[in-house]
């Protein structure tokens, strides 16, 4: 998922679904990435912070519909107060997932919410099929901060299979998961260039998708989220509010 997580980084941080048992030889990762099949009518995944950073959960409010080319996955992700930080939308393809389209919101001066959109150049996000270790999915997009247009961001992020294992669910019981190994940048073009370097990786657990996820800051400090708990929109909404 995919995605940029966390606030960000703190700011700066189709094809036919083939349930054949052949298809199923073929992409035997699918079952690992988030089941676009129970999304038809909204569903919540509630992350929390797994280290001792002072941060709250991220809300992400996922919907999934399908299309004349396929599944595509709309993930509107919040912070704890469900003030809207991030929009994704992917679509499955034969052999993975790929990206469509992301925006991330801040406030201006004024405080309002103010949209940024990314120019996506490499959307590779998650491969459904048998693993290569020597194989790099790229996804790499820019955009320019509101308020100076001479300030380009880009983020390039690496993802490669790395190895499996089991994870701990959030019921309490456990399931297989696939862990990708990450490493990222993120080049600022002002009137000159700032490049920072992180690593880390990411949980797929079989049944559910994303369920945990670290960053090593060039701090030294790990950002971590690991999954609480998955709901309905509807019980969320009913449970702590409105998702706008």
């Amino acid at each position: 998922m995919p995605n940029c997580h966390a606030s960000f980084l703190l700011i700066l941080v189709n094809g036919l679904l083939l349930v054949s048992g052949c298809s199923q030889e073929r992409e035997p990762y699918r079952s690992y990435y988030f089941p676009l099949e129970d999304f038809d009518e909204g569903v919540v995944y509630i992350y929390q912070p797994a280290n001792e950073l002072n941060l709250g959960n991220e809300i992400w409010s996922m919907h999934s519909t399908r299309t004349d080319t396929g599944m595509v996955l709309m993930t509107r992700i919040y912070d704890q107060t469900n003030t809207l930080i991030q929009s994704i939308r992917e679509t499955q393809v034969v052999n993975g997932m790929l990206a469509d389209e992301t925006i991330y919101y801040t406030r201006d001066t004024s405080d309002r919410l103010v949209s940024v959109p990314l120019n996506i150049t490499r959307n590779a996000l998650f491969p459904f099929v048998i693993p290569d270790t020597g194989k790099v999915y790229t996804y790499q997009a820019s955009w320019r901060e509101p308020g100076d247009s001479s300030l380009t961001t880009t983020l390039t992020r690496y993802r490669r299979y790395d190895r499996e294992e089991v994870v701990t669910t959030p019921d309490g019981g456990s399931t297989s998961a696939v862990i990708m190994r990450l490493n990222e940048t993120i080049d600022n073009d002002g009137e000159g260039v700032l490049s920072l370097e992180l690593s880390g990786e990411e949980a797929y657990g079989k049944g559910y998708g994303l369920m945990a996820w670290k960053r090593i800051l060039p701090t030294g400090d790990t950002l971590a989220f690991r999954l609480k708990e998955v709901m309905s929109q509807s019980n969320y909404e009913a449970k702590y509010g409105r998702l706008e």
